[in-house]
């Protein structure tokens, strides 16, 4: 019916069916009414010589909310909630690819059957991460508990429900061991078939990070890139390259034509191949928005050269979302749907405009193109990056332009070294080095972007001031000549003014402490605490990569560090010690020496050993004076067995100033710290971010603190700070608690005998 219709029509019709689809979300109207509604109203229009098609549209929206009700009963149905908290035996299939978090790892998973009972319900299965890491596709025995996730009230401001929810998850299966006795079987298992055929032959010979950027590009993966390398890319505007676009399928169409004009195959046989291939790719690929959406396109291309008919860029595009949203109306709540079709709109519409202004200018039509595209995507995308994510990249254009000249070369080269490697696996070889090179160059691109000043905007003020700012000088450019630069000048300082009000600047330097300042830094899910006398400062951990703690200590004043602290080799803890290394002199590094494999623990004592910074083991009893500061090793007492959880075995410091005392505990809950000789102290670092403890009542009584700081995250995805523990420093008498992800920057001043708290932000 739509195919039928003339341009303008068939835009309408596809449209309307959105707009109904979309409509579900809120009106959820399954019943067989609407449906006969819909019918009644498609026959209507049938019948009726004028206003046919606004009664067809009409037909289409009521159709479009049946069926998007429809579908959002079914995703909203539950079996294994009625099994929230029951242990059982599971047999799962995985649909997705791990993703390891600090302390988890979460599979998507679809439920083959739970005690015995036959489930087929998706659902999220979480694993400890050091566990093994199972195939995509893989089918797993083990025994799970259910749990509901998180909703939007608890502590850490991640609606885990909702996330889940708009996947068709209800549930989240926890699990230790698990048995892989299978592989799934039917298109989907000739999907993961697929996939792991195409992931080994895309790089054959690289490894590692470079492996890792091909498959990103070619496959849309980037589980193999380590976070601090995922930050660089969503902070220099350059992850939208990590995810499958238009570009991909074009050249694999592109691909298959020019084989089969090779061989000499007819045309219309060589759609029909480009067909089967674009839909072999989105199948290996999998289901993500800009994946079925440049899929789509493609297909449509094709069958539109079949059919002879014209081809239209918007109604592929609206079919694209038709497909999606009648598949889960939810899609349309996903940041990848709307970054996507975000992305595209703004390419139809803006891009010409843009590159009609370059016109004139002595700027290569290439980079001209580059610059017009990634400017016109990143306005397009930044509400929703803001409203979505709270941050948006600055430099992204910068980004683009500098990573122009190899994104679509890796992406050609990957999809080469796949078609050539069967039979010749040489050529494969060369070209995967080549796109060695390639990928390197993008990840520098990358980490030189995103590890500018100001290369994220995480204040409101600041976007509302560019924005104004950009809307100003539009309005100056349409001002009469002679007005022109008074308004410039005019529109550029209001504009500066208003960003500049809320971005985060380089502080100046704080004056030096005249006793002891401890600072406990806003760096995130993470650890990273200051501590100055006039004589010295040390450093207890340095946060995640992206805290760029190394380039906070200038705001403090520091310029070298009596000692840098590891408390345990985790990255919320240790990811930034290298950058700190290399800024900042280092007299001295205190590590645990666990027998923990961890790539940033590793990275850290390489920096210092290449610096010849004398790496001492921490152990209990030990003592680090600094001036009137005394630093007293209280745990651990030795590295632990291989295997053991390295939070409890976390270096727990006690920091004495005169009277005044700090218990520093790192990760180390009360199963530790409740075995250790406590004095009374004046402020307690929480541990492990404000987890559940059920010990912690019993420390606070024991140890009466004036301030309890926890160093935790805004909106993680932990739960962290649990209800129990903030419940017990609200019912521990004289203790006042703040927080990193509410209060900011946390410094503690004393004298020795008195001690001063202040918070910013």
């Amino acid at each position: 019916m739509i195919c039928a219709a003339s341009p303008p029509a068939a835009h309408l019709l596809a449209a309307g069916l959105c707009a109904g689809l979309a409509a579900s979300l809120g009106l959820r109207a399954a019943s067989p009414g609407v449906a006969a509604a819909a019918a009644l109203l498609g026959a209507l229009s049938v019948a009726l010589p004028r206003g046919r098609a606004i009664v067809l549209v009409l037909a289409l929206v009521t159709a479009g909310v049946w069926w998007g009700s429809v579908r959002l009963a079914e995703l909203d149905r539950s079996v294994l909630a009625s099994a929230v908290g029951e242990s059982a035996l599971a047999r799962v299939e995985t649909t997705g690819p791990a993703r390891p978090g600090l302390h988890t790892m979460r599979i998507p998973v679809r439920v083959i059957a739970f005690d015995g009972r036959t489930i087929g319900e998706p659902a999220q299965l979480e694993l400890p991460t050091g566990a093994p890491t199972p195939e995509q596709g893989a089918i797993l025995e083990l025994v799970a508990r259910v749990r509901l996730p998180r909703g939007p009230s608890e502590p850490g401001g991640f609606d885990e429900a909702a996330y889940l929810r708009r996947r068709g998850m209800h549930v989240v299966l926890r699990g230790a061991r698990f048995d892989s006795v299978g592989h799934r079987g039917g298109l989907a298992g000739a999907a993961d078939r697929l996939r792991e055929r195409l992931a080994g032959s895309l790089a054959p010979g690289l490894e590692g990070e470079r492996r890792a950027l091909v498959e990103g590009i070619v496959l849309g993966r980037d589980e193999g890139l380590d976070d601090a390398l995922r930050d660089r890319f969503r902070a220099s505007g350059l992850y939208h390259v990590l995810a499958v676009s238009g570009q991909n399928v074009a050249y694999v169409v592109a691909g298959v034509l020019l084989a089969a004009w090779l061989l000499g195959v007819p045309r219309a046989a060589a759609q029909i191949a480009a067909l089967v291939a674009v839909a072999g790719y989105v199948v290996a690929v999998g289901w993500q928005p800009s994946v079925v959406r440049a899929g789509v396109a493609g297909a449509l291309a094709s069958l539109a050269w079949l059919a002879s008919r014209p081809r239209d860029r918007w109604y592929f595009l609206l079919v694209g979302a038709v497909v999606l949203l009648a598949w889960s109306p939810y899609s349309l709540l996903d940041p990848g749907f709307q970054l996507s079709f975000a992305a595209v709109a703004a390419i139809f519409l803006l891009v010409p405009r843009l590159e009609r202004r370059l016109e004139g200018y002595p700027v290569p039509r290439v980079l001209a193109a580059a610059v017009a595209v990634s400017g016109a995507c990143g306005l397009a995308t930044a509400p929703i990056l803001w409203l979505q994510f709270g941050a948006v990249p600055v430099w992204s254009v910068l980004a683009n332009v500098l990573a122009l000249p190899v994104v679509a070369p890796i992406l050609g080269l990957g999809l080469l070294s796949a078609a050539a490697s069967p039979v010749l696996a040489d050529m494969a070889l060369a070209l995967g080095w080549l796109n060695g090179w390639l990928a390197a160059y993008l990840a520098w691109c990358a980490r030189l972007v995103g590890g500018l000043p100001l290369a994220q905007l995480r204040s409101g003020a600041a976007l509302l001031g560019i924005g104004l700012g950009v809307l100003a000088l539009v309005g100056v450019a349409r001002a009469p000549a002679r007005l022109r630069r008074p308004a410039l000048a005019l529109a550029l300082a209001a504009a500066l003014g208003l960003a500049a009000w809320k971005i985060d600047l380089p502080a100046a330097p704080l004056p030096p402490p005249e006793g002891l300042r401890v600072s406990f830094l806003d760096v995130g899910q993470g650890d990273a605490i200051l501590l100055q006398v006039p004589e010295g400062a040390v450093l207890i951990d340095q946060g995640p990569p992206e805290a760029n703690v190394a380039e906070r200590l200038r705001a403090f004043g520091v310029k070298s560090l009596s000692a840098l602290v590891l408390t345990h080799p985790q990255r919320d803890h240790v990811g930034g010690a290298v950058d700190v290394l290399r800024s900042v002199p280092v007299a001295r590094v205190l590590d645990p020496d666990l027998p923990v494999e961890s790539p940033d623990g590793g990275a850290a004592l390489a920096a210092a050993r290449s610096r010849g910074v004398p790496i001492v083991v921490a152990r209990a009893g030990q003592r680090l004076a600094l001036g009137r500061l005394r630093l007293s090793v209280l745990w651990p007492d030795g590295p632990g067995a291989p295997g053991e959880d390295p939070n409890g075995r976390a270096v727990v410091l006690l920091a004495t100033f005169g009277s005044i005392d700090v218990l520093l505990t790192a990760d180390a809950e009360s199963g530790v710290t409740a075995r250790l000789r406590l004095p009374r102290v004046e402020v307690l670092k929480v541990a492990h971010h404000g987890s559940a403890d059920e010990g912690l009542p019993a420390l606070l009584e024991r140890i009466r603190p004036l301030a309890a700081v926890v160093s935790v995250g805004e909106r993680n995805d932990y739960g962290h700070p649990t209800r129990s523990t903030l419940a017990a420093l609200a019912a521990s008498p004289g203790t006042r608690t703040y927080r990193t992800d509410r209060d900011g920057t946390v410094v503690v001043e004393s004298d020795g005998a008195a001690l001063t708290v202040r918070t910013w932000r």
